[in-house]
């Protein structure tokens, strides 16, 4: 297995932490030195980019398995990866890279983040949303909200009957079908 999948895999397994993605715990985890990073990826930050790239691959899989449930099925499934795999969500979505030094790296092309992105923008626009775009943006900011506050435990606020993961993919698939029917942030003013 390659380093960039086995890191993958350990972090959404919960096997590997945000505090162990440092150059001599990464070195240790893959069994080399921490010298293959620099030399294969040009730095810790190119290789842990890379692994996050692997996770938006990962999730991609996921949301086009979900597709068949609409847009709602895509919205639980995205919220669902946000919770199974805590670590690696934080590394792709949450990690500070430095895009300066990653795009004079060269490893800013081509990447399956981006490919999600217009694939949520399409579907919105195939649903006949007036601002594609703008309506994917709010998507994105619901879910990514509702999964840190799914993971902090605040997203039942108001409602200890049920858990935060149900609090969250209710209003994930609720938000979805809102925009799945046409609803846009117009009308909610």
């Amino acid at each position: 297995m390659d380093a960039i999948r086995k890191t993958r895999d350990a972090l959404a397994a919960g096997e590997l932490r945000a505090s162990d993605l440092t150059a001599r715990g990464l070195g240790a985890f893959l069994g080399k030195t921490s010298s293959v990073l620099y030399r294969r990826w040009g730095s810790v930050e190119g290789f842990l980019h890379a692994v996050g790239q692997d996770g938006f691959r990962m999730l991609g899989d996921r949301l086009i398995g979900a597709s068949v449930a609409g847009l709602p099925g895509v919205a639980e499934a995205y919220v669902a990866f946000g919770l199974d795999h805590a670590e690696l969500y934080h590394l792709m979505f949450e990690r500070r890279y430095d895009w300066e030094a990653l795009r004079a790296a060269g490893s800013l092309s081509e990447l399956p983040g981006l490919v999600l992105w217009r694939t949520g923008i399409d579907t919105l626009r195939e649903a006949g949303s007036a601002a594609p775009e703008d309506d994917a943006r709010v998507l994105f900011a619901s879910l990514h909200g509702l999964v840190s506050l799914a993971l902090s435990g605040r997203a039942n606020v108001g409602d200890l009957s049920i858990t935060d993961r149900e609090a969250a993919v209710r209003s994930a698939r609720r938000l979805a079908a809102w925009l799945e029917s046409g609803g846009t942030p117009e009308r909610a003013t």
